[in-house]
């Protein structure tokens, strides 16, 4: 007779709620990993958004934490780090959002965010004002790559500022999209096709002589400080980064039509991106002692579980950034935890581009892995699979809570993945993969109930309801 899941997991359970002392021993497991990825099982359940802000708070506080990197685009999330650290002028936290215009704007533009952002701004103001250790502020990044048309218009626009001339040639090498508007799918056939020559030259180019005159244009701009609505090296930096943006976007969109897996292109973007962060911030030092930048992640768990322990990765050969951040930064400097969802509501679209409605989630899956959470526990709770410690030398090394549970949790079994679109009529073969948890993360969050996340905003879609969907309608704020 097979042991219940309450059996085997209620020794390793944690209580979870929003509570900062609920955080406690996820903290403790953490121990000094310099990079933290907190997933989310939906980009539309308000307790993910919740958590991850409380946990990351705890981070910055109590760990040292420098950064967040969300899955977001580079460009709109840049106007969020300029209001943190006081620079332009932008009005408000929520108005640090505004450039948040793409579906799905729920995303970013929700409930969770404008509380977290001012947050990060009064971080960094008390930071500034007590210690003038800049090293202890914090920053907050996008790393995707779907902004190709926005992107470019930044490097261009910063390079009307700092060179002019560069910035005649930046526009007339970008003008290679020009033909295709914002259409980037019309890019990508015209090329699949043989109809239209690569962009790839063009965009290398712009980066390579970005990067090249790094120097030049940081001193060339008024001495750090001298005006606050500015910042020299972090403006070249947003600059070199759109040009990163645009070049690997490119690529992205030329491949789109073909063959190649463009999953693997977008994460190993991410993972680009992230060391670029860790290079540009640190190492930081305080009191004498020098310290590598500390990195808070935020995306779906599809791309922060190590992919090397899901379908994606045993069938399909696709990468994440939760695996190359482990490879790169070394596993032992990198703790991912996961949020599952169970019963309730999820914040989601039918459709790429239409609007977000209410859907109540389907009952897990029986062979899942929120089956058996289901059955262990009637409250919110968390495991802890692997634990980072120090090593006699000082070197983190990470290690397992116990072999028992994780020989348990490696079974492989089923999990929900829902992104910005929700199919429960055909919930299994669209949501589901399968998964060896304790190998995929380093903790898993389990929520019995949640609910959908509360959007700012309508999308800026004509796209209207189906007959009979009324009852699904998103209750928006007005």
């Amino acid at each position: 007779m097979s042991q219940h899941p309450k059996d085997i997991l209620a020794p390793y359970m944690y209580p979870l709620a929003l509570d900062q002392r609920a955080y406690d021993p996820l903290l403790s497991a953490i121990g000094d990993a310099e990079v933290v990825l907190i997933g989310d099982g939906s980009h539309g359940t308000y307790e993910f958004y919740a958590h991850r802000a409380n946990i990351t708070k705890r981070l910055i506080e109590e760990k040292g934490f420098n950064a967040v990197a969300v899955e977001a685009d580079w460009p709109d999330a840049f106007r969020v780090n300029r209001y943190i650290h006081g620079l332009g002028n932008i009005k408000s936290a929520r108005d640090s959002l505004r450039d948040f215009e793409r579906f799905p704007k729920w995303m970013w533009k929700n409930e969770v965010m404008p509380h977290f952002i001012e947050y990060l701004r009064q971080h960094n103001d008390r930071v500034t004002r007590d210690t003038n250790d800049l090293s202890q502020t914090v920053s907050f990044f996008g790393m995707d790559l779907y902004s190709l048309h926005r992107s470019a218009e930044a490097v261009v626009k910063y390079l009307e500022e700092v060179d002019p001339e560069a910035a005649k040639r930046a526009k007339k090498q970008y003008n290679c999209f020009e033909r295709f508007g914002e259409d980037t799918t019309q890019y990508a056939m015209a090329v699949q096709f043989g109809m239209k020559k690569p962009c790839e030259r063009e965009v290398v180019k712009v980066l390579e002589d970005l990067v090249k005159k790094n120097k030049q244009y940081i001193d060339d701009q008024l001495p750090d400080g001298a005006n606050r609505t500015t910042h020299p090296r972090e403006e070249q930096f947003m600059a070199e980064m759109n040009a990163l943006v645009v070049k690997d976007s490119e690529e992205y969109y030329r491949k789109m039509m073909s063959d190649e897996d463009t999953w693997n292109l977008r994460d190993d973007h991410f993972a680009r991106t992230l060391v670029k962060i860790r290079e540009h911030l640190g190492p930081q030092s305080t009191d004498g002692t020098s310290r590598p930048a500390k990195l808070v992640v935020w995306a779906h768990n599809s791309h922060i579980g190590d992919a090397r322990h899901t379908d994606m990765g045993w069938r399909r050969g696709e990468l994440n950034v939760g695996q190359r951040c482990r490879e790169l930064f070394g596993a032992a400097n990198v703790f991912a935890l996961g949020f599952l969802a169970n019963r309730g509501t999820v914040t989601a679209a039918p459709n790429w581009d239409e609007e977000p409605r209410l859907y109540q989630l389907n009952p897990p899956h029986e062979r899942s892995i929120e089956k058996v959470f289901d059955q262990a526990a009637s409250d919110d709770f968390y495991v802890v699979t692997q634990r980072i410690v120090k090593t006699g030398k000082g070197a983190n090394q990470k290690v397992q809570e116990s072999e028992a549970l994780s020989a348990y949790l490696n079974e492989p079994r089923y999990q929900r993945f829902i992104g910005v679109i929700y199919r429960p009529y055909t919930e299994i073969p669209s949501h589901y993969s399968k998964c060896s948890i304790a190998k995929q993360y380093d903790a898993v969050a389990h929520l019995k109930y949640s609910r959908g996340i509360l959007p700012l905003e309508r999308e800026d879609t004509d796209k209207g309801m189906k007959k009979g969907e009324a009852d699904l309608t998103f209750p928006f704020e007005q």
